[in-house]
């Protein structure tokens, strides 16, 4: 399994360099890089969220996963930086209106102050690296100290300090898709602007986080601790029942942030969210409406659909896929018609494949390179194999 998600991994690195070398138009490719990579961001980020909401709520069924959240959180900084220092390097003239030479030009001659302050390369590099890095260094704080508490230590509880870090860490969560959904978001969008817009756009990573989460979890609770889900029921009940809530929720964002921009009725603010539902992209959008809300919402509605390994399992891969689009049509609009599906390139396809496999092998290495991380410590407080 490994060296397939290698070659998926070379696979999507090779294609995109090369296309990216070649091409006479490569606008498209660096936004489709950043909708790969705002969108498995946005899922390895919730990861230590669920553990933080888990032990908030006093969670003992959250337990199986909690760990298995936090592990994919801290495994994917490498690649989380990496690709940003990319993006960063090859992609801001393409993807950035304000960052092209002509209107830094503009920016630069005297009287000209039509170009916010914020809209500068070195404040976009910093204020994505310091917000991130503060989201990942908390992550760690409460991971380490987790640690610490499951093992148990005689006259030490850190119950109280492990219930702030979880509040901090949600907190530079907010703040750091906070800043992601104003950078690849709003600011590739000459006049664009949204108070909705973060708020929807972290929503849905949390939407997509959970249900990967359980998908990829249930896999992982089976191959290493021999926990296998379909006996545990009442697990997946909750977790229907969590995701069913994310559903409600994700809607309601979403009715948020269009309603708001339709009653408004500004050309500025309406041009750009009516072609992500129009035209060449009404397909994605109303695949993108069902995904999201309502398949899980009729399904949900269920006992026996949320009962069933199988059942969930297949409702969570649609509301991933649906999370996908969604970041599709955030990003991609913004820069073509449609007419080409940007997707459907071979470079498409490799990079979104290319960024699962990143996800995955570096959860892999984590566990090799810290053998003494247990995958849950569910199992060993209840006995439960």
């Amino acid at each position: 399994m490994v060296w397939i998600l290698l070659a998926l991994l070379a696979n999507g690195i090779i294609s995109f360099a090369y296309t990216v070398s070649t091409a006479p138009e490569t606008t498209s490719l660096w936004a489709m890089l950043v909708t790969t990579f705002v969108f498995y961001l946005g899922i390895t980020q919730t990861g230590i969220i669920f553990s933080a909401f888990m032990r908030i709520a006093k969670s003992e069924w959250g337990k199986l996963f909690s760990r298995i959240g936090e592990i994919l959180t801290l495994s994917f900084i490498p690649v989380a930086f990496v690709t940003f220092i990319i993006i960063y390097l090859g992609g801001t003239e393409h993807l950035f209106y304000w960052a092209k030479p002509a209107a830094e030009a503009v920016h630069n001659e005297a009287g000209a102050h039509h170009i916010s302050p914020w809209l500068r390369k070195d404040l976009f590099l910093w204020r994505t690296i310091i917000s991130m890095a503060l989201f990942y260094f908390f992550s760690y704080l409460y991971f380490s100290n987790a640690r610490v508490e499951e093992k148990g230590h005689p006259g030490i509880n850190l119950e109280s300090r492990l219930n702030v870090l979880a509040g901090l860490v949600m907190f530079f969560f907010v703040m750091t898709n906070t800043n992601t959904a104003w950078d690849f978001g709003m600011m590739i969008i000459q006049h664009w602007e949204s108070t909705i817009f973060p708020a929807y756009y972290w929503v849905g990573n949390v939407f997509a986080g959970v249900a990967f989460l359980f998908i990829f979890g249930s896999w992982a609770l089976r191959k290493y601790v021999r926990i296998d889900l379909v006996n545990k029921k009442e697990t997946l009940d909750f977790m229907g029942i969590m995701l069913m809530g994310f559903t409600l929720l994700w809607v309601y964002m979403l009715w948020s942030q269009h309603i708001v921009i339709w009653y408004g009725d500004i050309p500025a603010l309406t041009e750009p969210l009516v072609k992500t539902m129009t035209g060449n992209y009404s397909w994605a959008f109303f695949i993108m409406l069902f995904a999201l809300f309502i398949i899980p919402f009729i399904a949900f509605l269920y006992r026996s659909i949320k009962m069933s390994l199988k059942a969930l399992t297949t409702v969570a891969f649609i509301i991933c896929i649906g999370v996908w689009i969604s970041r599709y049509l955030m990003v991609i609009p913004v820069f073509s018609d449609g007419s080409g599906y940007t997707f459907f390139s071979w470079t498409g396809i490799a990079l979104t494949l290319g960024g699962l496999s990143a996800m995955l092998i570096s959860f892999f290495a984590f566990l090799k390179l810290f053998p003494g991380v247990t995958i849950t410590t569910y199992s060993e407080k209840h006995g439960d194999h």
